[in-house]
């Protein structure tokens, strides 16, 4: 899907946007995707898909939101509503290639932050969180899930899920310091 380069309604309102693209504006969808498009990948990249996987969804959340755009009903950021579609399709991905491990009751393996004077930034201290820590602190601070939600998109029970997040957020927090 070719869009043009530039689009003279850069600072129109996301539901306005999204309603002229229901109707055929494919420059008004163009805008969306460049409002958005990197801000999707780095949210896919901080639930753990590697680069090539996180810009592949990414597009393919797109290309959903292209076709589904008469379902955005405004009431929200856009980057909002296509993030959700990404994490579905995240899920999927990690479900169908069998890389969640989230049943395991063993305990998971974490690496402490190493002991210098330098900062770590939000995404290295995800990399560093067990991959089921990492998928439920980003599905909720990063797509809005409640613990519920997800508890339902990865069939685990809801007290599992909370302690992912807790536990992941303890972690975020001693690996980024009080200061963050």
């Amino acid at each position: 899907m070719a869009f043009p380069s530039s689009h003279p309604e850069e600072g129109v309102p996301d539901a306005i946007l999204a309603s002229r693209a229901a109707a055929g504006d494919t420059g008004a969808f163009a805008v969306l995707v460049r409002r958005s498009l990197p801000r999707l990948r780095s949210f896919l990249r901080r639930m753990g898909a590697p680069a090539d996987l996180a810009d592949d969804l990414a597009q393919d959340a797109l290309l959903i939101a292209f076709e589904r755009i008469a379902d955005y009903r405004g009431e929200g950021a856009f980057i909002a509503w296509v993030r959700r579609i990404a994490a579905r399709r995240y899920l999927r991905v990690v479900r169908s290639r069998a890389r969640l491990e989230l049943l395991d009751l063993a305990p998971e393996a974490y690496s402490p932050a190493p002991d210098t004077s330098l900062a770590l930034d939000l995404d290295s201290a995800l990399e560093r969180l067990p991959q089921a820590q990492r998928l439920c602190v980003s599905l909720q601070h990063g797509a809005g899930y409640t613990a519920s939600e997800i508890a339902l998109a990865l069939g685990l029970p809801e007290g599992t899920v909370k302690s992912h997040i807790s536990r992941g957020l303890a972690r975020l927090r001693q690996d980024l310091g009080p200061h963050r």
